[in-house]
């Protein structure tokens, strides 16, 4: 090869390195920050003046549940059914109505048994109506009644699993009240909750009667009933619970 075809070749190859070198780069594409996600809790209702002067209970006494939960009062409503047939043949119908007033707290047990005595000579009572498990607050409630049993006809707690309807769980707790002296504190659709004011002389046997009547209490406690009758012992109460 000739000088002058050497430094052509030369050339060709510092030509063909530099070609890529020169190509336009692509634009550098500059990513937008990514939007933060904002969840918006919904605000729970807070009861209105005209709620209040329906439910026709003392401002001050309102007042100073609120304070001691540290929450605002919220209507509390019940489910009515209404008998009645429609064009359709259906019969009856469901309603709202206001019964009470709830508030949210941490703090429901003492809440419960600071005030319930005070509102029973008030013709009310003040129970636990919805359970946060320790991770949101309980709802604790404000409604007329005449007796704590009324609470389960109020919630129409009942084990449907089982055929047991809010009288037949109400005639199970008042046979109860022959070996034993309590008040129920808390009540949902498919659950009670009650302290004593005397307890069953033979614990043991009392939780013996709990797993008959509510079998599913195993699954949220106890697996004995010696172990169960020791919580009862420990809280002074006991819980009925039917999946």
């Amino acid at each position: 090869m000739s000088a002058t075809g050497g430094k052509n070749a030369l050339l060709s190859l510092v030509l063909l390195l530099l070609v890529p070198a020169c190509k336009p780069e692509k634009p550098v594409e500059i990513r937008k920050p990514e939007e933060p996600t904002v969840i918006i809790k919904p605000r729970n209702p807070v009861l209105t003046l005209e709620q209040r002067a329906e439910l026709a209970i003392a401002p001050e006494l309102i007042g100073k549940i609120e304070l001691s939960a540290g929450a605002e009062a919220e209507p509390f409503f019940v489910i009515e059914v209404f008998p009645s047939e429609n064009l359709k043949g259906e019969k009856g119908f469901e309603q709202q109505k206001l019964a009470g007033f709830s508030v949210r707290t941490k703090n429901s047990d003492e809440l419960i048994r600071s005030y319930r005595a005070g509102l029973r000579v008030k013709g009310l009572l003040i129970f636990k109506s919805h359970r946060g498990y320790g991770s949101l607050p309980d709802i604790v409630s404000v409604v007329r009644g005449n007796n704590s049993y009324d609470i389960l006809k109020i919630q129409r707690t009942e084990a449907a699993s089982y055929n047991l309807d809010t009288s037949a769980i109400i005639a199970w707790l008042k046979e109860q009240q022959k070996i034993s002296s309590f008040v129920i504190t808390g009540a949902g659709p498919d659950w009670v909750e009650a302290k004593f004011i005397r307890q069953p002389e033979t614990l043991n046997e009392f939780a013996a009667r709990i797993y008959a009547f509510a079998p599913d209490v195993r699954g949220d406690g106890p697996q004995t009933a010696g172990k169960l009758a020791e919580r009862i012992r420990k809280t002074n109460g006991f819980y009925l619970v039917w999946d």
